[in-house]
């Protein structure tokens, strides 16, 4: 139990608090609510990590205990899901200063996360120049570089020498929040260039920024894939790229953080997708959505296990004329579905990670291929050798073929399958698993008992 004649927590000791236990820790919070105040002002991370452990009643009661330019911090911190429960326990009015102060990149956030009716009744409580501001952003595509920009820039006149480009700095620390790179524009607002901060400092102050500029500077449009920028950001080592629209005019920027996000999600989405859960789909996703997105493909599983079990069926005579086979084929469909699954993931990351060119499709099937086909042969002779000492030798070839043929074969479709359904157009994570464990179950089962057919 926290003492409270002790030195007050600090925003990391209120966090591991409230994780471990949150009625303490919110108890502790609204006694202390001067502590609560000076932590949320100097840790708004850490505050809204603590937020989220607590009650949304809970945490929007201690929200309502802070001024309102420290809570629009903490909601810029916290989820969106997070942000949209607590929301319902604040009054409109509360509701409708903390949206307006935040930066509406995090507002669209929480609105593309939102349901329907939930989107309706957040937009009804704000005023007119929000609802005009967050329709713009969602006007574009989704995924897209617009929704998530922002529209906070750096921007100094091309024709301005270094001394007054340096003043008007100055001034703009003082109003930009994200003062990555500094973007020379036109009378017209087209961009013209970008300067990084040590060429401006050390530049002749006399010199002409267009001089010291770094000229056709690369940039996306509003509608551009977020993810396509997120790679740009990454192959150029940049920590923010410029937004322009379809005349070049700058209207805004996507950070190095934005892309850490969208790759995140990304990683996340691709990984739910290769097991057959919905890409959009996370712990707070409602129950019945939930269910809607994962039933196709459970049917679809369901639909496939069938087709092994008919293939199965037709050795009848042969599993019942020896029930240790039956007890066999799983060893064979297990081998080769982890060894496949070991493929398929290295492919899906090298896919994500923008590694695989079309020039390399070949080259990267058969080198997981060629290390399907290595540990196929290292394995099958393990699995000789175990079923020898433990004295079924008679089954020790017919095994340790069907063990190698799997690995192999699930090496083989492993590394292809993704490359295929991202040729076709497809998502290269959609469902993989699914389709791999098909083909290795087929063969693990189907293969192993005809081998055995043949050999005993």
């Amino acid at each position: 139990m926290v003492n409270e004649s002790q030195n007050p927590l600090k925003g990391k000791e209120l966090r591991d608090l409230a994780r471990s236990n949150p009625n303490e820790a919110f108890n502790y919070l609204e006694n202390n609510q001067e502590i609560w105040l000076q932590i949320a002002e100097q840790d708004p991370f850490d505050s809204a990590d603590t937020l989220e452990e607590f009650e949304p009643s809970e945490a929007g009661k201690l929200i309502t205990y802070l001024p309102i330019k420290i809570s629009v911090k903490i909601f810029e911190s916290l989820r969106p899901r997070a942000i949209i429960e607590i929301v319902e326990a604040l009054n409109e009015s509360h509701i409708e200063e903390i949206f307006k102060q935040m930066d509406t990149e995090d507002v669209v956030d929480v609105f593309e996360r939102s349901t329907e009716d939930e989107t309706e009744e957040i937009l009804e409580i704000l005023d007119k120049s929000t609802k005009l501001n967050i329709n713009k952003r969602l006007a574009y595509p989704e995924d897209s570089v617009g929704r998530q920009m922002s529209e906070e820039v750096a921007k100094i006149s091309t024709g301005l020498k270094v001394k007054d480009a340096l003043r008007e700095l100055k001034d703009l620390h003082n109003n930009v929040e994200d003062l990555i790179y500094v973007y020379s524009v036109n009378d017209d607002n087209v961009l013209t260039g970008v300067i990084s901060f040590r060429e401006i400092v050390f530049a002749d102050e006399d010199e002409l920024i267009e001089n010291v500029m770094i000229q056709d500077p690369i940039f996306v449009n509003p509608s551009s894939d977020q993810e396509d920028a997120a790679i740009l950001i990454k192959q150029y080592e940049l920590l923010a790229l410029p937004v322009v629209d379809k005349s070049n005019r700058l209207i805004g920027q996507t950070t190095v953080n934005t892309a850490l996000d969208v790759i995140q999600t990304e990683i996340a989405e691709d990984f739910s997708q290769s097991f057959g859960a919905g890409a959009e789909e996370t712990i707070f996703t409602p129950l019945q959505k939930s269910v809607r997105l994962r039933l196709p493909w459970i049917s679809i599983n369901m639909a496939l296990a069938f087709i092994v079990s008919i293939l199965i069926s037709q050795f009848e005579e042969t599993i019942s004329g020896d029930i240790l086979l039956a007890a066999l084929m799983p060893v064979v469909a297990l081998v080769g579905g982890n060894s496949g699954a070991q493929s398929l993931a290295i492919v899906i990351r090298a896919l994500a990670r923008n590694d695989v060119s079309d020039a390399r499709i070949l080259e990267v099937i058969g080198k997981q291929t060629l290390i399907g086909l290595i540990n196929g042969i290292l394995i099958g002779i393990l699995s000789f050798l175990m079923l020898s000492v433990i004295g079924l030798t008679t089954y020790s070839l017919a095994l340790s073929i069907a063990v190698f043929g799997n690995i192999f074969i699930g090496n083989l479709f492993g590394s292809s399958i993704p490359l295929v359904l991202k040729k076709i157009g497809f998502d290269p994570a959609l469902a993989s698993n699914i389709f791999l464990t098909l083909i290795t179950d087929i063969a693990g089962f189907a293969g192993f008992l005809g081998i055995a057919l043949l050999l005993l």
